[in-house]
């Protein structure tokens, strides 16, 4: 009989137990502040026009960061070969 109440007095203290973590765990989500704001980059319009080595895919780049080109995309874990001249 005595050990039927310390069984169902310990099982209490663990749901209650329990039920603190799981709320401190909520709490701490709903008080974290967001990421701050990547910085915005200005793009400028370009026509960069890339080409695989190995199949001859292209893929267009019509907008990169201002004043520098970008690195070219890799397509059949190749670095693909930029086709159009920069200007």
């Amino acid at each position: 009989m005595i050990w039927d109440i310390a069984r169902v007095a310990g099982a209490l203290v663990a749901v209650v137990v329990l039920y603190l973590i799981g709320a401190a765990l909520v709490r701490n989500f709903a008080r974290a502040e967001p990421p701050p704001e990547p910085g915005t980059t200005p793009l400028a319009d370009v026509d960069y026009r890339f080409r695989c080595v190995v199949c001859n895919a292209q893929v267009v780049l019509y907008a990169a960061p201002e004043g520098e080109v970008p690195e070219p995309p890799r397509h059949c874990r190749e670095p693909m070969m930029l086709v159009t001249p920069v200007e």
